[in-house]
């Protein structure tokens, strides 16, 4: 088994293209984002919460199931916003965010249900903190689809 994060997570998602569904859900003017450890080019990434497909799943139930498996909350599934690819060697995501909307629950940091523990922060992040992130650990174009107010 690989001896850390970074290693466990391209082995397990590396060298294979990977479909995730991902939800965007703006409360109280902020968004809220999952800290990714072992992804990206400084090996943490924010991200919505979200995730791959089990086989033969909906993109709209895959992502009813991560949001709850990841955050506890229980959404309704809206409007596509945007589709993204994720490409940092070895790692490769087409990505389809979605609008999403809090039906129950309260936001509390998950899981995800493989063996790596990849998620280590939940956070809601106001326009400005997004902004004040790392360009390299985040999806940028949120800022260009989404009205936070």
């Amino acid at each position: 088994m690989p001896s850390n994060i970074k290693e466990q997570v391209h082995q397990h998602y590396g060298n294979k293209i990977r479909v995730r569904t991902c939800g965007v859900i703006i409360q109280d003017g902020k968004i809220l984002m999952l800290k990714h450890d072992g992804i990206g080019k400084k090996d943490y990434f924010w991200n919505v919460p979200g995730g791959g497909l089990e086989k033969g799943e909906s993109l709209i139930s895959g992502l009813k199931r991560e949001f709850q498996e990841e955050t506890g909350l229980k959404i309704k599934v809206k409007k596509l916003l945007y589709l993204n690819q994720y490409i940092v060697s070895p790692l490769h995501a087409i990505e389809y965010y979605f609008e999403v909307e809090k039906i129950t629950g309260n936001a509390e940091l998950g899981h995800d249900p493989e063996e790596i523990l990849v998620l280590s922060q939940l956070s809601w992040f106001s326009r400005s903190d997004f902004e004040n992130l790392d360009k390299d650990c985040k999806p940028n174009f949120l800022l260009k689809y989404l009205n936070f107010d």
